[in-house]
């Protein structure tokens, strides 16, 4: 038990930004959090026992009795900062072309050719332990699958199946045939490649090999190795020409949808790509960007799925109709560039600037009126969603609330701030994005709550020339900003770390930021300036807090104003303190007369003389996830023994429930078993 406690001393609001989009129909609005490592509760109560600022106040007299449920009505499905999926759809019912609508959505940009045949690479399965394959002939002439490993090729039919597993940091590579296996070989990687009218099936460990999304036509998939923390996973990622053999394989709107919006559809999803393959590979991925199933939630790629699935033929029309050579295709640019073409299934009136949205800059993404998406044919166009007492206390880490109200709202009339009254009369206040992640909702483009609008939601309008926009301003010397820093998996807590980027165009003493997203914030936590050649480090003091993801940029400034934006550097702190248990040397079940004194003793190992324990009461909730209050503190000593006295247990009929738990350098380092106290009259 107490492995699970491992480094979780403070509570934490880290999230992973979204990068791109959230998918029209049966996928998620990509509006996504990266995994909380640590425990809120017993992370929190450790904070407060830090002197975090957190307090536990007792409660109250009731001046007002909290509601059962609040009903919150909004409107959109995702991040909304970009072009809306939906609106997209609306503009094209409406006879606009695919040129007008994306230039409407990102203010300032132009739609023309670019070179588009390079080799993109979509990360398919993500730190597999396992991955299988098996080709499938689409007419009689196909059905080869060619699989090479550190110099041995072989032909397989689809008879034959390809376990791909790891070894010693490498890749083996079985073939099994007729339920035969067969080592073909062990390398640094491994390929499989379709030969001639042949799809292959990707598949990791528990998954069955006929899974329609994991059919790939074209290219080839390359199987790698990542060891990170001692552990080596299995990337495979498809390798192949974006110009229109990455573009058949999008599924982010329906193929049944008008012919202009699936090309506007296209326009962002190669403009996309073109500015992930500018960024470069990423490391722990071995991918320019994935296929929409994590770990950055990119576009959504599904491969020969797309193509041959309900009226593919559209789709594959649309991506046609966007070429202007067999070597080009179009793309929005900004300033003759490729922008970072961010899109969501739908917003609430309104896009969302970047700025508002993720805090950076971007001024072809600006929050422009969107009446569009609100079309009623939209079934996002309007939402409510009930949420329970508990479910409020929890978001806003209270008790209880008395009410909630919008009191701050973005230039879009997305919510920035929401706040909590209390039933002693206070208040605590929480992003939009907070309250997003918390309660699981669609998008913070919420209309009211309890049917109060709280701060005015601007009703958006028709432009009266939505194919015509105004061109916004071009920040002076855009740079772009390039990380030298690989995303790491496992930095030790508490000790020092550093983040190198180099800016382009290069020159020496241009003013840079380190920024840390918080509650999906970006804050600024250091400033420099370039050195020779654009280059630049950064020193963090220490990696904190323990078993938490973190996401850190660079980014180059004039005048205050962002002016380039390095990718987004993934850092996973882990523990850097020993795992310790905490055995009970009294019974873990006790019942005294009221006014008698109680031992609680224990035993730390492995042993050592000086460990801080904590005695922790149950205050509510339930042993794992409730909240716990620390009443005592106390060292180990040389053999690793712990005493706590309880002088007098009262009042008479109380139970209480306690833990004790060892905490090294900031860090718990483990946790005893329950102990349960029932004091008799």
């Amino acid at each position: 038990m107490y492995v699970t406690l491992i480094g979780l001393i403070y509570e934490t609001e880290v999230t992973h930004v979204t990068h791109g989009k959230a998918v029209v129909g049966s996928r998620k609005p990509l509006v996504r959090r990266a995994p909380r490592m640590s425990m809120p509760v017993t992370a929190a109560l450790i904070a407060t026992s830090l002197g975090m600022g957190i307090s536990l106040a007792a409660n109250p007299a009731q001046a007002n009795e909290p509601p059962a449920n609040f009903t919150l009505v909004g409107a959109g499905f995702g991040h909304g900062v970009g072009m809306s999926q939906w609106g997209a759809r609306s503009m094209a019912v409406a006879g606009m072309d695919a040129g007008s609508i994306v230039t409407y959505y990102y203010q300032g940009t132009s739609v023309a050719p670019v070179p588009d045949t390079m080799e993109i690479s979509v990360n398919i399965e993500y730190r597999k332990a396992l991955i299988e394959m098996q080709s499938e002939a689409l007419d009689p002439s196909g059905g080869g699958l060619e699989v090479a490993v550190n110099g041995a090729v072989i032909q397989g039919t689809p008879a034959d199946e390809f376990r791909f597993q790891r070894l010693n940091g490498q890749v083996e590579v079985v073939k099994i045939t007729g339920g035969e296996s067969t080592v073909i070989g062990v390398g640094p990687s491994a390929t499989a490649r379709p030969i001639g009218s042949t799809v292959v099936h990707v598949v990791n460990k528990g998954s069955d090999l006929s899974r329609p999304g994991s059919r790939f036509r074209y290219g080839y998939v390359e199987v790698t190795p990542y060891t990170s923390g001692g552990k080596t996973s299995l990337n495979a990622v498809n390798k192949l020409r974006l110009h229109e053999e990455y573009l058949y394989g999008i599924a982010e709107v329906p193929s049944s949808w008008p012919g202009a919006a699936l090309q506007a559809q296209v326009l962002a999803a190669r403009t996309y790509a073109l500015a992930k393959i500018n960024s470069g590979i990423r490391a722990s991925c071995n991918c320019h960007l994935d296929d929409g199933n994590g770990p950055y939630s990119d576009q959504t790629f599904v491969g020969w799925s797309k193509q041959s699935g309900a009226q593919g033929e559209n789709w594959v029309n649309a991506v046609n109709a966007t070429h202007v050579s067999p070597e080009a295709g179009l793309a929005i640019l900004y300033d003759g560039q490729p922008i970072k073409a961010f899109y969501s299934a739908s917003n609430g009136g309104a896009s969302q600037a970047s700025a508002d949205a993720w805090g950076g800059l971007l001024p072809y993404a600006v929050s422009v009126p969107d009446p569009y998406s609100l079309d009623p044919a939209n079934p996002e166009s309007s939402w409510t969603r009930t949420i329970t007492q508990a479910q409020a206390a929890q978001a806003f880490g209270v008790a209880a609330v008395t009410s909630m109200a919008i009191t701050e709202r973005q230039v879009s009339g997305a919510v920035k701030r929401i706040t909590a009254t209390l039933p002693d009369g206070s208040t605590v206040v929480k992003s939009g994005t907070a309250i997003l992640a918390a309660l699981k909702l669609k998008s913070t483009y919420l209309k009211t709550i309890d049917g109060n609008e709280g701060v005015p939601l601007a009703v958006a309008a028709l432009p009266a020339q939505p194919d015509q926009p105004a061109v916004a301003p071009i920040p002076a010397n855009a740079r772009t900003v390039t990380l030298t820093t690989a995303d790491r998996a496992d930095l030790p807590a508490g000790k020092p770390f550093t983040v190198s980027a180099k800016v382009s165009p290069a020159a020496k003493g241009l003013r840079v930021w380190l920024q840390q997203q918080v509650n999906s914030e970006w804050q600024t936590i250091s400033k420099k300036k370039t050195k020779a050649k654009g280059k630049v480090t950064f020193t963090v003091k220490e990696a904190w807090p323990p078993a938490t993801t973190q996401l850190y940029r660079v980014v180059s400034t004039l005048k205050a104003e962002i002016v380039g934006a390095s990718p987004d550097l993934t850092l996973g702190v882990v523990p850097s303190v020993k795992p310790r248990q905490v055995s009970l040397l009294s019974l873990p079940t006790v019942s005294v007369k009221e006014g008698k004194k109680v031992l609680i003793k224990a035993k730390v190992r492995p042993a050592k003389k000086g460990l801080t324990v904590w005695r922790q009461v149950l205050v509510s909730g339930d042993v794992e996830t409730g909240e716990w209050k620390t009443v005592q503190t106390k060292k180990t000593k040389k053999n690793g023994k712990v005493l706590f006295l309880i002088k007098k247990a009262k009042p008479a009929g109380a139970v209480y429930t306690y833990r004790l738990l060892v905490v090294d350098d900031r860090q718990a380092a483990g946790v005893s078993p329950i102990i349960s106290l029932e004091v008799r009259g």
